[in-house]
């Protein structure tokens, strides 16, 4: 039986291979030449800079190998004109070059910086000082100094003494420019010994206690602070307290054991309720216990009764003028 199956043969000569596969592109557009343009010219210009840059470096170097001493001379003709300060308190211009005193036409590179710092930082009142160069001809000091928190007497021979100032790290030094008013305004030191330590004297241990303590009361009850004479240090090592005598209250005691915001307000409610007392009635107040103020008043039980406001019961014992309650 023979099969219907028709098998139809390719023309001769006609295969898709014989299919021209080219495809011409199509023109470039204007706006595409332009930025065919910009990325070339692009490419351009970051290699010459490239280039500039790199030829630079290799003169600089070059200048470096093979003419050292020229360069060493030009930096070395220059010489200081200026002394420029910067800092956060009140030292002068004119004193740092008192300190430093540069000798007349020394170039910056010829400068011993560290020797200069250790001038500045012998004095007491400069916590820190960096110095720099800033060419051509310029030294940068820069300080940052001590705040006093407190004054001390030192004694100087017989029958003489002199004003130091305390800052909160315990360093005293003798201060400069500071304005008079403020000076005035700080409470003096006792219970300290000062030692002498080369051209000064050693810090004061637990300054920082009674910075903390002073700065409490100008900031939350500045009234106190301003009637505040003297701190005492004498019992702090030993009982952790610091007494003050305030003008109108001979003892304060303090401990700094217990929170100073809490303290100083206990102080200020005391104050505040025995000024319907007799003047001068208030004579210590003692802050160190939880739960309780002990005081110490003048006068008489009667006359205390009469004045005492029922918010400030008072219990004297009987003694006629001072008692503690």
């Amino acid at each position: 039986m023979k099969s219907d199956t028709t098998h139809f043969a390719e023309p001769p000569g006609r295969s898709w291979r014989t299919i021209r596969q080219e495809v011409s592109a199509p023109a470039m557009s204007r706006k595409g030449r332009q930025r065919q343009f910009l990325r070339w010219l692009k490419f351009g210009l970051i290699s010459l800079t490239v280039g500039l840059g790199g030829w630079g470096v290799v003169m600089v170097v070059d200048s470096w190998n093979n003419d050292r001493v020229g360069l060493a001379a030009a930096v070395h003709s220059a010489p200081v004109r200026e002394v420029t300060l910067i800092t956060n308190g009140v030292l002068s211009q004119k004193w740092t070059k008192g300190i430093v005193a540069l000798p007349p036409s020394i170039s910056l590179m010829a400068l011993d910086l560290p020797a200069l710092r250790d001038k500045l930082m012998a004095f007491g009142q400069v916590r820190g000082a960096v110095l720099t160069r800033n060419f051509p001809d310029t030294l940068v000091v820069t300080l940052q100094e001590r705040s006093p928190v407190a004054r001390v007497q030192a004694s100087e021979g017989v029958g003489l003494t002199k004003q130091l100032l305390v800052a909160r790290d315990g360093v005293v030094y003798e201060g400069l420019n500071y304005d008079k008013a403020l000076l005035a305004s700080l409470p003096w030191l006792d219970g300290v010994r000062l030692v002498k330590s080369g051209g000064g004297y050693d810090p004061i241990a637990g300054m920082a206690d009674v910075a903390d303590l002073l700065t409490t009361a100008q900031l939350q009850a500045p009234h106190l602070y301003r009637s505040w004479l003297i701190v005492s240090l004498a019992r702090l090592a030993e009982a952790d307290e610091i007494m003050v005598k305030a003008r109108d209250v001979s003892q304060i005691v303090f401990s700094r054991k217990r929170d100073y915001h809490k303290q100083v307000a206990q102080l200020d409610y005391v104050i505040d309720a025995t000024q319907v007392l007799p003047e001068p009635n208030l004579q210590s107040v003692n802050l160190t216990f939880e739960g309780q103020v002990p005081v110490r008043l003048t006068g008489t039980p009667e006359e205390l009764t009469a004045a005492t406001r029922s918010e400030f019961p008072l219990h004297p014992p009987q003694r006629k003028y001072k008692r503690d309650l």
